[in-house]
Order: C-alpha cells, then sequence, then structure tokens
C-alpha cells in the first residue's frame, strides 16, 4: 500500500503541515496559508452545524472544505500526493495531529476545488485515517473464520444493541461475523466487566455502546452502566485502555460508537489514547450521532470489512464506502474518524478464510443428568480428547488430512478417503521420511491461530479446580485458557521431551500474575491444593509466546511407542502426587472413544489396569454410539467398573458448564 503521514501541529495561533512517504520522500515544514487555529475550529463549528441539521456541507463550509484541501495540499506535499496517486494503488494518508484542538477539527472534510462531493473522508482512490505516535509492533492478523464481534452496551437504551444485531442478521447467519452476546447491564460496570473481559471468548473488534465524557482534569474518560443506584459510572480511558492489552492477541479493532447525546470530540480522545497503548485501529465520532445514523454506519462498515470483494479486511477501505453511504445524504459522513495504529489499513487478511453458517440453537429445556453435576460438585479432572468437534480442532486436522493426502497422491499413492489420520501420518513418514512429515505438520500448525480461543475449551477452564488434568491436543489451548481463567494460580505443563534427545520430558511453568513461560530443570515441592498441573500426553506446541514444537504424536508408530514411554513423562519427585491424585477422584472425559485404540491404551496407563474412579462421566458427543461400551464394560479397562454417560453436543454441555458457576 502506498502511504503518506501529513504532519500538523500549532504555533501559537498558525498552524504548520509537514509530511513524508513511503518512499522516504520529505516535503519541508511550511506554514498553512490562509488558515490559523481559531478559523480552524471555526470550520468545525460550520461542519457540525450541518451534521446537527442533518444538511449537507454547502455555502460557506463548502468554500472553506476546499480552501482547507488547496491549503493543505500545496508545494511539496502536492507534489507527494500526485506521485502517489500516481501509481494506481489506494494511498493511505495519514494525519499526524498532537494538539487536541487540532483533532477536533474534522480534516476528512477538505474537498477537492472543482467538485461538491470530492472530500478526502469518501475518496474511492484514497484511505484517510489519523495516526498516532506508538511503540508496539503492529502486523496484519490472518482471519480464518468470521470476524467476531464483542459489544458493550453501557447504556439502558437496548434499542440500540438490538438495531446493531438486526442491521448485521444477514452476515451473522452467513458465518462472515458472529457477535458474541454483549455485556450490558451490571455486567457492563466494574469489576464485572474487566472479569467479563478477562474471561469471555477474545473478539478482533470491541464495539462500545455509550457516552463518554471528560474528568476534572480534562483526561477523556468513558461512562459504563450506571451503578444500582443511579449513578454515573466513570473508568479514564487510560485505564480502559490497560485492561484491553490482555486482548490484544485477538483484538484488533475497537469502535467507539457515540449515541445519541454524548459530548463532542469525546471519544476522539479516548480513540487517540486507544491506538497509542496498542489497538490496531479504533473508530470513533466527532460528534454525536443519531441512532439510525450509527446503524447505517456500522452495517457498512462491517459488510464492507468483511466482504470478499469490497474492503477484504481493509480497514480504510471499509471506513471510506461507510462514510460514502452517509455523506449521500448529509454531513453526517464527517462524523466517524479512523485512528490507525500502523502504516497500512489491511488489517485481516482473509485469503484462508472459511466461512460457515452458525449451527443451530440447541432448543431449550431437558434437565442436565445427575451423574454430570454431582462429578461438577466436587473436584475431579479432565481428560480432553482429541474428538470433540470444536471449530479449531476440525479445522487443523482437515488441513492435516489434506495436506498429507495431496503429498502422497503426488507421490502416486491410493489414498482411501476413510484412512485414519495417524495411519495417513504413518505412510508419509515412511514414504518420505520423519524430518518431511514434522515440516509438513508445522507449516499446519502455522496456519491454524493457535492463540484463538474455543468455546469449549473455555468453558471447561472456567469450570476446573487445582488439581491434575491431560489433554491430547496437539495446541497449548486448556493451558491458554486456564492462564487466562486463573490468572493468581501456579500452573506447570508437562510433555514429552525433544524427539532424538536424552530429554525424556519438558516442564514449563507459569507462575501466578505472570504472562511468561518458563521451562524448569529443579522441581520444587508440589501443592495440588492451589496448582494446575496439565499433561501433555500427545506434545506439540509449547504454550510459550514464541512456541517450539516438542515430539507430537503422528503417525501409527508415535502412538504405539508413545505408550511405552509414558511410564518417562512424569518425573520420579512428582510420580506419588500427580498419579495419586488422578487415580482417586473421578474423571470427566471429553472427545475419547472407546473404540479407539489410542484412547483405550491411554486410560489403562492412567488407571493402572483399573476401572477410573466412581463418579467419573464420559461426554459423548451425539451419534458416538458406544453408550453401552463405557456403562457396561468401563471403555474396555479391565475389572469391573461403572462410567456414567452423558451424550450431548458440545454447545449443551458448555452450557451446563457455565450454568454451574
Amino acid at each position: 500500500m502506498q502511504w503518506m503521514e501529513i504532519e500538523i501541529r500549532a504555533n501559537g495561533d498558525s498552524v504548520h503541515v509537514s509530511g513524508r512517504g513511503c518512499h522516504g520522500e520529505r516535503a519541508r515544514e511550511r506554514e498553512l496559508s490562509g488558515f490559523s487555529v481559531r478559523k480552524l475550529l471555526k470550520f468545525r463549528v460550520h461542519v457540525g452545524n450541518a451534521i446537527a441539521r442533518v444538511q449537507a456541507l454547502e455555502g460557506d463550509a463548502l468554500a472553506e472544505a476546499r480552501a482547507l484541501h488547496e491549503a493543505i495540499f500545496a508545494g511539496e506535499l502536492r507534489d507527494l500526493y500526485v506521485a502517489l496517486s500516481s501509481r494506481g494503488e489506494r494511498v493511505l494518508v495519514r494525519f499526524m495531529i498532537e494538539e487536541p484542538k487540532l483533532q477536533a477539527v474534522p480534516w476528512e472534510a477538505v474537498c477537492r476545488p472543482d467538485s461538491s462531493h470530492g472530500f478526502l473522508a469518501s475518496a474511492a482512490s484514497v484511505s484517510v485515517a489519523r495516526g498516532v505516535t506508538s511503540v508496539k509492533p503492529w502486523q496484519p492478523r490472518e482471519l480464518r473464520r468470521g470476524l467476531v464481534v464483542l459489544p458493550v452496551l453501557a447504556i439502558p437504551d437496548r434499542s440500540v444493541l438490538d438495531g446493531l444485531s438486526v442491521a448485521l442478521r444477514e452476515h451473522i447467519e452467513s458465518g462472515a461475523l458472529e457477535l458474541l452476546p454483549a455485556i450490558e447491564g451490571e455486567a457492563a460496570r466494574n469489576p464485572i466487566l474487566f472479569e467479563r473481559l478477562r474471561s469471555g471468548p477474545k473478539p478482533h473488534v470491541l464495539h462500545f455502546l455509550g457516552h463518554g465524557g471528560f474528568d476534572s482534569k480534562r483526561n477523556p474518560v468513558i461512562r459504563l452502566a450506571d451503578d444500582a443506584f443511579g449513578e454515573k459510572s466513570l473508568m479514564p480511558i487510560e485505564v480502559f485502555a490497560e485492561e484491553l492489552r490482555a486482548n490484544f492477541n485477538a483484538m484488533r479493532v475497537v469502535y467507539l460508537q457515540a449515541c445519541s447525546g454524548a459530548r463532542p470530540g469525546v471519544f476522539a480522545s479516548a480513540a487517540e489514547l486507544l491506538a497509542r497503548s496498542g489497538v490496531d485501529a479504533v473508530v470513533a465520532h466527532l460528534w454525536p450521532v443519531r441512532t439510525e445514523v450509527a446503524r447505517a454506519a456500522a452495517l457498512d462498515f462491517y459488510t464492507h470489512l468483511i466482504g470478499a470483494n469490497s474492503g477484504s479486511g481493509d480497514i480504510g477501505a471499509s471506513m471510506q464506502a461507510s462514510r460514502r453511504t452517509l455523506l449521500a445524504n448529509s454531513a453526517d459522513g464527517f462524523s466517524p474518524v479512523l485512528y490507525l495504529r500502523g502504516p497500512d489499513s489491511q488489517l485481516f487478511d482473509l485469503e484462508g478464510r472459511r466461512v460457515r453458517p452458525p449451527k443451530p440453537k440447541r432448543e431449550a429445556g431437558g434437565e442436565v443428568p445427575q451423574a454430570l453435576l454431582n462429578l461438577l460438585d466436587g473436584p475431579f479432572s479432565l481428560l480432553l480428547g482429541d474428538t470433540w468437534d470444536d471449530e479449531l480442532t476440525v479445522e487443523m486436522r482437515s488441513r492435516l488430512r489434506e495436506s498429507l493426502v495431496k503429498a502422497l497422491r503426488r507421490s502416486k499413492e491410493d489414498v482411501k478417503q476413510d484412512t485414519p489420520l495417524f495411519s495417513l501420518a504413518q505412510l508419509y513418514a515412511l514414504k518420505a521420511g520423519r524430518r518431511k512429515l514434522d515440516r509438513l505438520f508445522q507449516r499446519v500448525l502455522r496456519a491454524v491461530r493457535a492463540d484463538d480461543s474455543t468455546t469449549l475449551v473455555d468453558a471447561v477452564a472456567r469450570r476446573l479446580r487445582p488439581g491434575v488434568h491431560g489433554t491430547l491436543s496437539w495446541l497449548p489451548l486448556l493451558e491458554h485458557a486456564i492462564a487466562r481463567h486463573h490468572p493468581n494460580a501456579l500452573l506447570y505443563a508437562i510433555q514429552p521431551g525433544v524427539l532424538g534427545n536424552d530429554e525424556r520430558r519438558m516442564i514449563m511453568v507459569r507462575r501466578p500474575g505472570e504472562d511468561d513461560w518458563e521451562e524448569i530443570e529443579e522441581l520444587p515441592p508440589l501443592h495440588l491444593e492451589d496448582t494446575f498441573v496439565i499433561i501433555r500426553v500427545y506434545g506439540g506446541s509449547s504454550p510459550e509466546e514464541q512456541p517450539v514444537l516438542v515430539s507430537p504424536k503422528l503417525t501409527e508408530d508415535d502412538y504405539i511407542q508413545g505408550h511405552v514411554d509414558l511410564r518417562y513423562i512424569i518425573p520420579p519427585e512428582w510420580t506419588n502426587q500427580l498419579m495419586g491424585w488422578l487415580r482417586t477422584r473421578p474423571v470427566l472425559c471429553v472427545g475419547l472413544s472407546a473404540f479407539d485404540w489410542r484412547h483405550r491404551l491411554l486410560l489403562r496407563w492412567l488407571y493402572d489396569q483399573r476401572p477410573p474412579p466412581a463418579g467419573s462421566v464420559a461426554v459423548l458427543a451425539e451419534g458416538q454410539e458406544e453408550r453401552e461400551v463405557w456403562e457396561k464394560r468401563g471403555a474396555g479397562l479391565p475389572g469391573e467398573s461403572t462410567i456414567a454417560v452423558v451424550q450431548m453436543p458440545g454447545d449443551a454441555l458448555i452450557e451446563v458448564l457455565e450454568a454451574q458457576l
């Protein structure tokens, strides 16, 4: 993308402008001819009046917009703009402005002298944004599925939220956009708000519906839901920004929808602080907007952002399209502004996106099986298998299967569609070698966002208590979810050591209140009453920020040898505590199958050829026809055993787990 920055600063009442381009060009600083700070603020009033009267920009206001365009794009800045525009690509124009009084000016409203609608805000070949200075790194995010939007409703008028849901219904039903349940009412004020942000699914966009203001020192604040006594609840935007940083792995955009009645300019100041703190892009309004206008702006914005042939993940192009829609009828299109932290407005890469319509919601009703309620009431261990059907796991296994089938067919192998995945991996390893298999697997892992949250894992992790738990996932989903929902707990992750080395295991720790993981050699005393220990039986990506691929179980030989080596995965110093815990607490089995020999071998090792403790429960998916094997034959384990079966889809299990919190 071609880009240029226009730096505008005040020197007393005079205004100075300079610029630079993406190829190292620099336009020298000069005074903005014909415009002082006072005159620019008067121009702001004229634009605001047109918005308030629901009129187009015309008369003296339009003449000022044309004159301001001529004053900015003059001399070297004009030459730079023309040179970049002639390359045939969209040009991103970023206004770099620090003074609050100049930020209040609608720079997006400048208009070409030969036109009555040639506004910078709506130009098809240009994206206009406001830049900020920030030391936070920036990079585009690959969008693998639909865009996830989390609304926060901080006002009592729910019609604003309902209007947003109705406007976006078509995109929600197609799967291109997922609108999470809104944080509203009591949950939209602290401390519940922060807890919901920390524990809920991680959105790509946080859409705030409410008001803003300034405190006694003119610092911008947002108004949360009123307290139980009807008193205002205000939060400094800097505090809000710091809290949102915990979501920045997934979050890219904050949309501040200033509802009717908000104080002008407040959210623009808030937007700059949010962008500086690390949010890639913030949409805000210079003026409060009417409900129907805000709804139309949001619809057009999201439609173009997620459209395959329109914005395609380009937030700058999406804002231009949204403004064009509004400016067709009035000056409302000058109210929304975009603050952009990086030099590129392409925030999302949609190339590998797979859009799936959401599954129909399960009808409410039906009693929760007593066996599951009894297990959730007391301490239990979780054994998370690899046959559950969340989108992330399904996508990863599907990509791995596609890659293996394609590679084997290139070597003239006749591959059957029903061949188990681990058998395909075995065949490829025998034909091409283990090194190539590991490289293929790493490419698949990189294509799947391992930091995405999965609803089922989140729901299970929120319900877990300290103790010993196991996972068969190649991705550190359970570790990350526990760290999010239990930030003050000590957390250990144990997995097989690196293949070919003498190390039999790798143990990593995340200490209370910290984000980083570190590998440890010497083992401290273990207190399972307040410590989580995760046994990662099948290896895979380590849980640290820059993950390392460690001994993933992929082939038939891996699983057979892995079963032999299981006795080495638990450190001798902790063996009695860990295995004693597992063998004396009921187990919740999710994603396991009694018909899978790998799962049967694992259960036999865990329980030392004995049945699991009384009260254990296996959750089977719909269509998983093996209830009798679990209930009457103990999933094939030796001895007399009874494992209660609960048969329900994943979304139903999530409802049960969340209802028990």
